[in-house]
């Protein structure tokens, strides 16, 4: 087996080991970042679940107090048409008024803690966009372990000619063999013609 031969499987070996290196590296990366995003994600969902719980039982109270006031209301007023007792209603008119205001006061306030649940950080979107940097800064150092997978693989080849090469050329070139190939003829153009048939077969010219 040659040097170069040698070289090559050196350097295969060499890309080989940093190629797997780099795929384990990066599953390592990916499966840290999917761990917690799920991580981020539950405790997300879980910060607002026990408002969420709490507003919607709230909301459903409100519906229900309503529907009793407008059924107080509904009395009240069949009453007035039948006995005209004004007083009556009167008094139902102010109480379903004051039920009503405390229903909105238990709205405003449920939506005021909703929103702050949702207000509080960090939002879903924070959650990804703290990823997509993350994966980016990773994604720097991915790159650099790839440029030396492609550097290892790059000296596999010289672009260099081996010593025995030049040594040959120069062999060919600058030991008189155009005149051997002159013959008898020493002439400076019949010279020039063989030094340039050389050439042409080396592949210099």
């Amino acid at each position: 087996m040659g040097r170069y031969e040698r070289a090559a499987k050196s350097s295969l070996k060499e890309a080989t080991a940093l190629s797997q290196g780099i795929v384990s590296s990066i599953k390592q990366d990916l499966r840290r970042e999917e761990v917690r995003l799920e991580e981020e994600m539950k405790d997300r969902v879980e910060s607002v679940q026990k408002i969420l719980n709490e507003v919607s039982s709230i909301q459903d109270a409100i519906v229900a107090g309503s529907s009793e006031v407008m059924k107080e209301l509904e009395k009240s007023r069949k009453k007035l048409v039948k006995g005209g007792d004004r007083e009556s209603m009167v008094a139902q008119i102010l109480a379903a008024a004051g039920r009503l205001g405390e229903l909105r006061t238990l709205h405003l306030d449920s939506v005021s803690r909703i929103q702050g649940a949702l207000a509080r950080p960090p939002s879903a979107v924070d959650i990804i966009e703290r990823l997509a940097k993350d994966l980016l800064k990773m994604s720097g150092s991915w790159e650099s372990s790839a440029r030396e997978i492609d550097e290892s693989i790059s000296e596999v080849v010289d672009a260099n000619p081996p010593i025995e090469l030049v040594s040959l050329s120069r062999e060919i070139n600058n030991n008189g063999y155009d005149l051997i190939l002159a013959g008898e003829d020493r002439g400076d153009e019949n010279i020039e013609r063989c030094r340039s048939k050389i050439k042409q077969l080396t592949g210099e010219e």
